[in-house]
């Protein structure tokens, strides 16, 4: 049973522990009974601005199960946000290893804040025979952790965290001092404190855990019977961090693997109440000077120096002309959040959607709106597109782009949308509503094919695009709504610089 992530107000996150401008805190809103005796639970470090600086993101959000029987967790999920709450890269944890919880421990903060114990299963003080039992499991647990992680320390030999095309953040474990080091490095992976200021002077310092590995996301269950299944996307290794005789990670968890359950339908989710959420500070770009976006952070470089930049202009004869294999895609009903970002609508939708490209497996995280259609195709503009962004469990991202087109008949899935738009901007809303997002696919599959970048800040590359040839329609009315939350919010076509592209014929 998974949860959808998504972005949250500083005010629905519970502050567990806080040194020096970082804190590690924990959704309670998320959290939800499992099975056998478990937990699962959102939690999360935000980071200070140096280490936001060095690192390139914010926050790391990770998805945990507890086991509130036997004193442990397994990290199911992780994320990697920026400074404006966009996902930098996500983690599926592949060997999950279940840890166990250290007595005053930032960990058995994290666990008593999920699990809860009652007085009746842990009293609160006095000698009784189960506060003795609790007393002397716990015990067992420590010295059972510490036996494990000695030997891991003898076993496991440093290695170095692999690097993408696109420079992803460092894979971090959040373990040891709140206080990063003086002297870290700019690859220095920042790290927490897992003995909080309640913990007495005498009390045994344990060893630190390895993070564990990571997998791609979880296969979406089979699509109707119009669509395709599509193909999992292949497991990836990746390496442990090196362990050190520090004190316990932090380590929050995201979907399970030994005991993972199937993907659940819309139709059993139970919908939530309605929540809404105020996002943190304000996007610090804006489609008004998109030619100063390089320029604005050393890190958004590629917006301006970059060769292989999206939008671009499709025009008859500059593509070439081949028999492309199908785009597959798996959309079903799924809750969703909606976020006005100042710049854009930005829709997060729940986990198990999916499209497949060239027989690779994309998840699909989110989707956006814009004003006009940042795509050409020979000249012609459309009144809007939706963006959908996708990744697969190696961090590779790819992008649907669909032209709306005006048209007799009103879009229903633009209009669920307008009809849940949060009230002001830098806000997020989520309805009890679902929506269905392949209302956005046109019946057609002509595409065209190629390799280009985010168009948005950071502009990273290596980004495969899917343009679809055919429009869906929405209504003079729909359009109008639109154009008054976001006059114009696209970017212009980009120099193409000799790119392959490829068009379905």
């Amino acid at each position: 049973m998974l949860m959808a992530m998504t972005l949250a107000h500083a005010d629905d996150w519970e502050k567990i522990v806080g040194d020096r401008g970082r804190t590690v805190e924990i959704d309670p809103a998320s959290i939800f009974e499992s099975d056998h005796g478990t937990k699962v639970a959102w939690g999360r470090v935000v980071l200070n601005d140096a280490e936001m600086t060095k690192s390139g993101y914010r926050t790391i959000k990770a998805l945990n199960r507890y086991d509130c029987l036997n004193r442990s967790f397994v990290t199911i999920k992780r994320a990697y946000l920026d400074d404006a709450g966009l996902i930098v890269r996500e983690e599926s944890i592949a060997d999950q290893v279940p840890m166990m919880v250290m007595r005053n421990s930032v960990d058995e903060r994290m666990w008593r804040a999920v699990c809860r114990p009652t007085s009746s299963a842990e009293p609160a003080g006095g000698n009784s025979h189960g506060a003795a039992e609790i007393e002397r499991a716990a015990a067992a647990a420590d010295r059972a952790a510490k036996t494990a992680q000695m030997a891991l320390v003898t076993q496991i030999k440093p290695a170095t965290p692999s690097v993408s095309v696109a420079s992803p953040p460092p894979r971090v474990a959040v373990t040891a001092n709140l206080t990063p080091p003086a002297s870290a490095a700019p690859g220095h992976t920042p790290q927490t404190n897992a003995q909080t200021s309640a913990t007495s002077a005498s009390a045994p310092t344990p060893a630190a855990q390895p993070m564990p590995r990571l997998d791609p996301l979880p296969a979406a269950r089979p699509p109707s019977a119009t669509r395709v299944p599509p193909q999992p996307a292949p497991s990836v290794a990746s390496t442990p961090t090196a362990v050190s005789r520090a004190p316990a990670p932090v380590v929050f968890p995201a979907p399970p693997q030994a005991r993972r359950p199937a993907a659940r339908s819309a139709s059993a989710v139970k919908p939530a109440a309605q929540s809404v959420t105020r996002l943190t500070g304000n996007e610090s770009w804006s489609y008004g000077n998109p030619e100063q976006w390089g320029k604005l952070r050393p890190d958004w470089r590629l917006c301006g120096e970059g060769r292989r930049q999206s939008p671009i202009e499709f025009t008859t004869g500059a593509t070439v002309a081949v028999d492309l294999e199908p785009v597959l895609f798996d959309y079903r009903k799924t809750r969703f959040r909606t976020t006005d970002t100042g710049n854009m609508l930005r829709v997060k939708v729940d986990e198990g959607l999916s499209m497949t490209v060239r027989g690779r497996r994309y998840a699909l995280d989110s989707f956006t709106l814009h004003h006009p259609a940042e795509e050409r195709i020979d000249g012609r503009v459309a009144e809007m597109s939706a963006h959908f962004l996708h990744r697969d469990g190696e961090g590779r991202q790819a992008i649907l782009a669909v032209q709306l087109m005006l048209g007799d008949m009103p879009n229903p899935l633009l209009q669920t949308l307008l009809n849940h738009l949060p009230l002001e901007k830098g806000e997020s809303y989520m309805p009890e509503a679902f929506i269905e997002p392949d209302a956005f696919l046109p019946t057609g599959q002509g595409h065209y094919l190629y390799m280009g970048s985010l168009s948005m800040p950071p502009c990273t590359e290596e980004v495969i695009w899917v343009v679809m040839k055919s429009p869906v329609t929405l209504s003079a009315a729909q359009l109008e709504i639109f154009t008054r939350l976001h006059p114009d919010n696209a970017r212009p076509p980009q120099t193409a610089n000799a790119r392959l592209v490829l068009e379905s014929r």
